[in-house]
């Protein structure tokens, strides 16, 4: 999935003649502690932040006026996994989408993001999920495959989750198409793997946010 196709046109920046009291009611209106700036060109020129606006002494004065964060934007063919990458590096709930001149397309929101990531990863559907641990050496993911179909199953999405400071293994979340996986589950331990943890549809429904969250941070490699 393309940026592109989650894209919002309908929320529009910040100019370089608005006032900083108008940033300041723009961010409160959005819930948002950043907000890209624009100049008389639509041309992103960088992004206003609440911290910055606020240490103002004279509310009327212009944006064009201040010293303006850098600004972070991505092009409307760029891939969602490297946006949410962004966002959540950058933490920004809205992050701008501009051509190569820095010209300004519209913006992406948190939430279309975790909803797209959702859909990519299919985690509202009907199924379940199982993490399975691997080691470096044993890291391949068509044995996996090939266990999962032998037993019966179908791959909806996979997720990995690379070696980190808690964690010297790969995590591997697959979502199936059964609600009880035990049976795949069983099948996969017979071969020596092991299952770190199993969901149905019930429970996914319950935590569709926070599984999100987990994808986004699972890209921010």
């Amino acid at each position: 999935m393309l940026v592109k196709e989650i894209t919002n046109t309908e929320i529009s920046p910040l100019k370089v003649a608005d006032t900083v009291a108008a940033a300041l009611l723009r961010l409160d209106l959005l819930h948002t502690s950043r907000i890209p700036v624009v100049d008389e060109e639509s041309r992103l020129v960088g992004m206003a932040s609440l911290d910055k606006l606020i240490e103002v002494v004279d509310d009327n004065t212009p944006l064009r006026e201040l010293e303006l964060s850098d600004p972070i934007s991505v092009p409307p063919h760029q891939h969602l996994f490297e946006a949410a990458r962004i966002m959540l590096a950058k933490e920004l709930y809205l992050l701008p989408v501009a051509e190569q001149n820095m010209q300004f397309v519209g913006m992406i929101k948190k939430q279309d993001v975790l909803t797209a990531l959702g859909n990519v990863f299919n985690l509202s559907s009907y199924g379940s999920v199982i993490t399975v641990e691997l080691d470096y050496n044993d890291f391949t993911l068509s044995d996996l495959v090939w266990i999962i179909e032998m037993e019966g199953a179908k791959i909806l999405g996979v997720a990995v989750q690379q070696p980190d400071e808690e964690s010297v293994s790969y995590r591997v979340s697959f979502k199936l198409n059964l609600q009880d996986s035990s049976v795949i589950s069983s099948g996969l331990r017979r071969f020596g793997y092991t299952i770190l943890s199993e969901a149905n549809s019930e429970i996914l429904e319950g935590d569709f946010s926070d599984r999100a969250d987990e994808l986004i941070r699972y890209l921010d490699i």
